[in-house]
Order: structure tokens, then sequence, then C-alpha cells
């Protein structure tokens, strides 16, 4: 099951590589696949709806795109991953990311692309758990 997940993933990384858009299609068919999953193994607690919320909140604050918070949002309601420890990830890839482009371009980049950030901090997390 989470193969499959994975597999959608990667039309989302190449579309904001390529526009730096992550297009609804891709995110409401992960959506019906939380929804699929919230009836397998039940909603997530509580706890984590009202700090995922929150955070989704800061992330509007500091101009984070939305797809990127929908596939936020997305990945932690569904596999009900540690928070910290999932950002920590995504920040890593993402700063890493940041080195690279500037190396190549020799300038720091404005903005960078987050999907595959959040995706290759997703693989790695669920690989470690």
């Amino acid at each position: 099951m989470l193969s499959v997940f994975t597999l959608l993933l990667l039309p989302i990384t190449i579309a904001d590589l390529n526009q730096r858009i992550i297009p609804n299609i891709y995110l409401k068919l992960l959506g019906c696949f939380m929804a699929f999953s919230f009836i397998m193994k039940g909603f997530p607690s509580s706890t984590l709806v009202f700090t995922v919320g929150i955070f989704s909140m800061f992330l509007l604050l500091l101009n984070v795109g939305m797809g990127d918070i929908k596939l936020l949002i997305i990945l932690i309601l569904t596999f009900e991953l540690d928070l910290i420890g999932y950002l920590v990830l995504v920040l890593a890839v993402a700063a890493v990311h940041i080195v690279i482009s500037s190396a190549r371009k020799r300038a720091i980049p404005r903005s960078i692309p987050m999907a595959p950030a959040i995706i290759l901090g997703f693989i790695t997390y669920m690989a470690s758990r």
C-alpha cells in the first residue's frame, strides 16, 4: 500500500520541479487515499489534527505555497507522522537542495520547490520507521 502511495508522489515532484506548482488533481488523489486510510485505520488523534492545523497557519505566515501545505497535511495525517522528526528531515533535505542549487548557479535561490524535499523526507522517514 505504501509503494502505491509513493508512486503517486512521483508526478507531484516532477510538476513542482518544472512549474513550481502542485496541481490539485494529484492532491485530490492523495486525499482519496487518505480517506481510504481513515476508513481502514480510523481517524488520527485530535491532538495531532490540532497541531497540524496550528502548524499550517504558521506555514501560511511564512509564505509557503498552499500545495506544499496541503501535501504536508495529507502525509502527516495519513501516516500519523511525528511532526518534529519529520519536519527536521524535510528541512535537512531542503537545506541540501539549497546548497546544491547555490553551488551550481553561484547564487542563493530566492525560492525552491518544496515538494521534492517533502517527499524525500517522507521516504527517508518511512524507511527509518
